[in-house]
């Protein structure tokens, strides 16, 4: 997958309509967005951390590839997949600038762990990424429980990684003590996750999902308490993404709307390439709420850029392919 590169006359239109977000009617939005992370003319891979995902299955190894490719096109140093072995090559061929590493799986192509040499190697990863295209087993319920639990990574939870952590009643009074997570962690919630996840359906009433995002970090503030140390962060996806912070220090939550995105984004495959952002986004220092905010905003920039050329049959792929220029328009429309 290779970023969209604009000629010239296409540069020209997007430093001019950026420029004009400067004093538009999104001019206090994007100025209340964190900053994009420093790109030092001295730096060099190593500078801009390594993101690690995993996931993928048989008949869903473009799940993880897009996450990779995201994560690569977000700005990361290095990206690595997880995978199980059995779908190993065909990710690996979707984007040569990620490497992957081969995990143990059962006979439906789903990984059943992780090797010692794979748990070595993730180790020194700067962020994580666990769900996209995972697949639901017993195996892989204790894994995602685990990395839950252990991980000191800021870490993003995706997908069947949701799933897993819903069926574990993760965020109920009885598993409280088992599931209290070591680092910062992002989860990224269509509308029937969480429900999954927090016990009830959604509306499409904007003040009654952000109503039920604080809601469920105050339950997570409650069950964990001071055992809770890191930042937890929830982007409830769905037109006008919420992504709602809890504070452990001062245990306050704080909920914002997203004003960037449009129908582009109603494809499958889509939050596989928010997650890589945010995960890319991470990998460079950006601690969870920034990553989350900024990840959200740049995805839903790179679909309205992609809109600008046509209206009609957007893939995923696409909001990663505009990524590079959602990048250079929001730091334009920032005046940064």
């Amino acid at each position: 997958m290779h970023s969209y590169l604009p000629d010239t006359i296409r540069r020209e239109w997007l430093a001019r309509h950026a420029s004009r977000e400067q004093t538009g009617p999104r001019a206090q939005f994007w100025r209340s967005l964190p900053a994009l992370p420093e790109r030092p003319e001295s730096g060099h891979k190593g500078t801009f951390g390594t993101g690690a995902a995993i996931g993928g299955s048989r008949g869903m190894s473009g799940a993880i590839a897009l996450t990779g490719s995201a994560c690569v096109l977000a700005g990361a140093g290095l990206t690595r997949l997880y995978v199980p072995d059995a779908i190993l090559d065909t990710v690996a061929q979707f984007q040569r600038e990620y490497t992957t590493i081969p995990c143990p799986c059962d006979a439906e192509g789903r990984m059943t762990g992780l090797s010692e040499s794979a748990l070595h190697s993730l180790s020194d990863a700067t962020a994580l990424a666990v769900g996209p295209g995972l697949g639901r087993s017993d195996a892989l319920d204790r894994l995602v429980g685990e990395l839950f639990r252990t991980t000191k990574q800021p870490s993003v939870f995706d997908a069947d990684a949701l799933n897993a952590l819903a069926s574990a009643k993760a965020f109920t009074q009885d598993a409280a003590e088992t599931f209290c997570p070591q680092g910062a962690r992002i989860l990224t919630p269509h509308p029937s996750e969480f429900a999954r996840l927090f016990g009830a359906k959604l509306t499409d009433d904007r003040k009654a999902r952000r109503s039920c995002a604080v809601r469920f970090l105050e339950r997570v503030q409650k069950l964990y308490g001071s055992e809770l140390r890191c930042h937890f962060t929830l982007v409830l996806k769905g037109r006008e993404t919420i992504v709602a912070t809890l504070d452990p220090e001062t245990g306050t939550t704080r909920a914002r709307v997203n004003l960037t995105g449009n129908v582009n984004l109603a494809t499958g495959g889509s939050g596989d390439v928010l997650t890589g952002i945010i995960l890319g986004l991470l990998a460079q220092g950006m601690n969870g709420p920034d990553a989350a905010r900024l990840g959200v905003a740049l995805h839903g920039l790179a679909a309205e850029l992609r809109a600008s050329i046509c209206s009609r049959g957007a893939t995923a792929s696409d909001a990663a392919r505009f990524l590079a220029c959602a990048i250079d328009y929001y730091s334009l429309a920032r005046d940064e």
